[in-house]
């Protein structure tokens, strides 16, 4: 197999290098996040090491960075395992959002420009046009995370924002599962819409209900496809 690692380091999207532990990193994160190392997988270092193409160092320092983040647990004497879908970390993150997603969504209502509309807009019109084609599942979460990853900063607590954005990294291969299921995929595009408007037209109240109306339609799937 060819290394999927570059031996320099490579470089990021905005030109910075980056270096062989982030990008063994993304690597293993990706596979975990979209199930390719499903839910209780065993992840060997020297496997791992082999298919990226790169020395067992910088997997081995990436492997850790992932069990800070809770996506593997580092088992002693036992090696690394993908950490499994627990009904109890499900339903703790879903708590979480609840208490504080519609809050945003309400914030940015109230302190939204005209001119910020504009990203959102064309995040959905992005993701219409994969559920017009073949509907990637991979390309519908990036654009999932990024809707709300804007709709939690607009509001203007950045702190708030800041551990949202963790939320959403814990929660992103639940987020692939649900979006798994076909008819969610439409139905999570109808609800950003719901939000959007809402946002659009000023309205805290009503965005609070969208945002928990989606939030609360995640975990009725969620809890279907595990």
């Amino acid at each position: 197999m060819a290394p999927l690692v570059r031996r320099d380091g490579g470089a990021g999207k905005d030109g910075k290098r980056v270096s062989l532990v982030d990008q063994a990193y993304e690597c293993i994160k990706h596979r975990i996040v979209t199930t390719a190392f499903p839910p209780g997988a065993s992840l060997n270092e020297v496997q791992l090491s082999e298919e990226l193409g790169i020395g067992r160092t910088p997997v081995h320092h990436a492997l850790h960075r992932l069990a800070q983040e809770e996506l593997v647990d580092i088992l002693p004497r036992k090696g690394v395992r993908v950490r499994p879908v627990l009904h109890d970390e499900i339903a703790e993150l879903i708590e979480a959002r609840l208490v504080t997603e519609p809050y945003c969504a309400a914030r940015a209502a109230e302190r939204v420009t005209q001119d910020q509309l504009d990203y959102p807009r064309q995040i959905l019109a992005e993701a219409e046009a994969e559920l017009a084609g073949e509907a990637r599942i991979e390309a519908l979460m990036k654009l999932d995370g990024a809707f709300h990853s804007w709709a939690n900063r607009v509001g203007g607590n950045r702190v708030l924002a800041d551990v949202l954005d963790q939320f959403q990294d814990r929660s992103a291969r639940f987020w692939f599962l649900s979006l798994s299921d076909a008819p969610h995929v439409e139905q999570v595009h109808e609800e950003h819409k719901a939000i959007l408007r809402a946002i659009g037209a000023r309205d805290p109240e009503g965005a609070q209900q969208a945002a928990e109306a989606h939030i609360k339609s995640f975990r009725s799937t969620i809890l279907k496809v595990i």
